[in-house]
């Protein structure tokens, strides 16, 4: 398990709102190992879920000014707040079972709340796609830290879990009769 040194570096503070917002995501963007290192694996949802709300917000209102589809608008801030909490619970479920590594919901959620840094960015086209795969490493980076785990390891986890989302999203869309289905008379 960590160490009582991993919980040295303070985590998003809102009572500190800008200074601890731009001072937490550039840590994670260009300092992740001692970020995740000294992370709270402890402390609540709170403050993690208040950063992942803010990137994805400011991401939203971004993209807002290019697509004028307040649908489109919608669905990638509710995507970008839910999915953190869901693919926590399943890297959670394949690293505690799978690997049998110990750690927390908590924890995995912190990692992957703090890894929405990414989005801050990803607006900015032919970005987007690299700063994806860069969040990644980082929920990777995290969780390795995190859970103790080897880096390999995480990456399995996230490959699983994405492995579970298209398999998922597939049967939705198979049983939906999805876009590529023509409709039978």
């Amino acid at each position: 398990m960590r160490t009582p040194k991993h919980n040295t570096i303070n985590d998003f503070e809102p009572e500190n709102f800008l200074s601890s917002f731009f001072r937490t995501a550039k840590a994670i963007l260009f300092s992740p190992r001692p970020f995740y290192e000294g992370m709270k694996s402890e402390g609540g949802l709170r403050n993690p879920f208040i950063f992942l709300s803010c990137c994805v917000l400011i991401h939203a209102l971004i993209v807002g000014m290019f697509v004028k589809n307040q649908i489109v608008i919608a669905l990638n801030v509710l995507n970008g707040i839910a999915m953190p909490f869901l693919t926590a619970g399943i890297v959670f479920f394949i690293i505690t079972r799978l690997f049998k590594a110990s750690g927390t919901y908590e924890a995995a959620f912190r990692v992957n709340a703090y890894s929405a840094a990414t989005v801050l960015f990803s607006w900015i086209p032919l970005l987007g796609f690299l700063l994806e795969v860069y969040r990644y490493y980082l929920i990777a980076l995290g969780l390795g830290c995190t859970f103790s785990i080897k880096i390999s390891r995480a990456f399995l986890a996230i490959a699983m879990t994405l492995c579970i989302y298209v398999a998922a999203f597939s049967a939705i869309a198979y049983i939906t009769g999805g876009p590529w289905q023509k409709s039978v008379p």
